[in-house]
């Protein structure tokens, strides 16, 4: 049976990297199908001996794309059920970055000329997000590299899924949110070890200060929380087929609390989700490391 992909999303989300990578990996691949010529190469790909795994990269660029893009999937599924509709997203924060470093243009500029980039990827987003229902996988690059994508789009063909990697940062909100944490929580209301002398110069991975944080009721339920709500949105960001999660957790300064909570939380997800990799990073000391279940 042949391997069919669609590629669709957003500009700049990483599409033209992916068909380099599928190129690399024996696909034949063609860019930039107006919607109107897929139905004639889908054909055109059943009859050939020669094509066993393709993929067409299907969007905005094309002008037909954003009145078509439903009716065309729809027939895609009826008609061929074995292609598959993979979608790449990526937050706005690092398409504005990654359009900014190309100086690239929109292509949304030719419909809403004189919009902000921000303005552009919201409507380009707004437009995907109608066709939703269509995708089979959903390929969040925001903190994938070039390499990393490669080693994703691999893994995709190989098992159908990306395994998933889970990262727990600690940061100081004196500092700024970092941009890519995909939630945020705030435990500035808990008991500060800054305020103890002996407690100060240390930090969260110090035994002392994390039996300070913990010992408090208020922290011991407020982790509980935190927890369950992690625990929850795992398997549901995995459904969606996101490849990297970051919980964020700050503190004012990313000193103590902040690291206590991710060190906290990563130990008891690298237990409970042995499956997938789980990472701690510590952004105010520069420290990141893979978590292993403890035995």
């Amino acid at each position: 049976m042949k391997k069919v992909i669609l590629l669709t999303g957003e500009a700049g989300a990483g599409k033209s990297s992916a068909v380099k990578h599928l190129e690399d990996l024996g696909f034949y691949c063609i860019d930039n199908v107006p919607p109107s010529l897929v139905p004639e190469i889908m054909n055109l790909i059943e009859q050939s001996p020669e094509v066993e795994k393709a993929a067409l990269v299907v969007d905005v660029r094309n002008p037909e794309f954003r009145k078509r893009a439903k009716e065309l999937f729809t027939s895609l599924k009826e008609r061929y059920p074995n292609v598959e509709i993979w979608y790449f997203t990526a937050d706005n924060s690092i398409l504005i970055n990654r359009f900014k470093e190309t100086r690239r243009p929109h292509p949304f500029e030719k419909y809403y000329e004189g919009e902000s980039i921000e303005k552009l990827i919201e409507l380009e987003k707004k437009l995907y997000g109608e066709l939703k229902e269509y995708f089979d996988k959903v390929i969040d690059t925001s903190n994938l590299n070039y390499h990393d994508l490669k080693k994703l789009i691999k893994k995709l063909l190989q098992t159908g899924k990306p395994q998933l990697k889970i990262n727990f940062l600690s940061f100081g909100f004196k500092y700024g949110i970092p941009q890519s944490a995909d939630n945020v929580f705030d435990v500035r209301f808990l008991p500060n070890p800054h305020f103890i002398p002996e407690l100060k110069p240390k930090t969260g991975m110090d035994r002392e200060v994390e039996e300070f944080v913990m010992k408090h009721e208020e922290s011991k339920r407020i982790f509980q929380i935190i927890l369950e709500f992690v625990k929850t949105t795992i398997p549901l960001y995995e459904n969606e087929g996101k490849a990297y999660i970051t919980y964020a957790v700050g503190c004012t300064g990313g000193q103590h609390r902040s690291v206590v909570f991710a060190e906290a939380l990563s130990k008891r997800v690298a237990e409970e989700f042995p499956q997938f990799e789980i990472f701690v990073e510590h952004r105010e000391q520069g420290i990141r490391r893979k978590v292993s279940p403890e035995r």
